[in-house]
């Protein structure tokens, strides 16, 4: 009969005991995998975001509005989510007589900071697509990678390799090209207009995922804030901010359809509280700028969701484009056994 395990086993969360998680081959491996499961995460979540521009086309209220709706109804998905992790973790520190760990004063900055930058990002980004094509302001909202990879590389030492650094040169050269095209009249009439509020979305965005990334690392004494509080409460900022922005603006507020309702309901319990979520997931578990490399997959399904839907076919470029972001997810996938 083999003995039975240490009393360090029972009281652990996850049945093994604390002493044998901290051999190195052991705390690798775990890391690697929880690193391909946010990996995985992020995939999905690129892939449910691409819906975002054709749902904002859909609507028919104002661009601060569909920001507003859009937080709104992932309201009740996010707050399920932070329910159960503050349930997780009462159990866990229950297990280990401790407390569970309150929401400290600099999270509530952060989440605020987190909160407003993302409201910021809706208003500007909505606002741009109204002014350019969809294959424009997907394109070019992404320029947001590129802030991402200097503010963490600046702000949290997360610097990039030199693959992803490659792949960035191609992501600049095509967003120089595109507007470009739109500066010189290739576009639609005040395109160069609608790319300028889609790059400074793209700002507010890096700053957005820079806040919740410091959020979410775990540092010694300064325990980690979950993924579905910092989703529920920097929603709730930006909500506020959102109808604050399309009150004062006189926007439309209200859908004047059913159409119009269910794209924004759609943004909001699919895009946001599902891509987003996601997101704001893998952030705990992977740097902000490989998580906004593969991001940039919701590229090839916006452009190709808009050229089925509002036959707005991009051009040979674009396309080739795509197979180069293919192949930098492909090269930016976490590694270890």
């Amino acid at each position: 009969m083999s003995p039975p395990p240490p009393i360090s086993a029972a009281l652990s969360p996850t049945g093994v005991d604390d002493a044998a998680l901290l051999s190195p081959v052991l705390v690798e491996a775990n890391e690697a995998r929880l690193r391909r499961q946010a990996f995985g995460a992020v995939l999905l979540a690129a892939a449910i975001i691409g819906f975002s521009p054709i749902l904002v086309r859909l609507s028919d209220v104002g661009p601060a509005a569909i920001g507003f709706w859009r937080m709104f109804f992932s309201l009740g998905p996010t707050a399920l989510w932070a329910l159960a992790e503050r349930r997780e973790a009462k159990l866990h520190a229950r297990i280990r007589a401790q407390t569970a760990p309150r929401l400290t004063g600099r999270q509530m900055l952060l989440v605020a900071a987190a909160g407003v930058a993302f409201g910021a990002d809706l208003i500007l980004f909505h606002a741009g697509l109204a002014r350019t094509s969809t294959a424009n302001g997907v394109l070019i909202g992404n320029l947001y990678v590129i802030f991402v990879f200097g503010l963490g590389w600046m702000c949290l030492g997360e610097r990039p390799t030199r693959g992803l650094l490659i792949a960035l040169g191609f992501a600049m050269a095509g967003a120089a090209l595109i507007v470009g095209s739109s500066l010189g009249g290739g576009g639609r009439p005040g395109s160069f207009i609608g790319d300028l509020l889609c790059v400074g979305g793209a700002l507010a965005y890096a700053f957005y995922m820079l806040f919740v990334r410091i959020l979410r690392l775990e540092n010694p004494g300064r325990p980690a804030l979950g993924g579905g509080m910092t989703a529920l409460l920097s929603s709730a900022v930006g909500m506020v901010m959102c109808l604050a922005w399309a009150i004062a603006a006189g926007e439309r507020i209200m859908p004047a359809g059913m159409d119009g309702l269910l794209a924004v309901a759609g943004l909001g319990a699919i895009v946001h509280a599902g891509g987003q979520g996601l997101t704001t997931f893998a952030l705990g578990r992977l740097p902000a700028g490989v998580i906004s490399m593969v991001m940039l997959l919701q590229i090839l399904v916006g452009t190709a969701l808009a050229a089925l839907l509002f036959r707005e076919f991009p051009p040979a470029l674009v396309l080739l484009g795509g197979g180069l972001l293919v192949a930098g997810v492909v090269a930016a996938r976490p590694r270890g056994r």
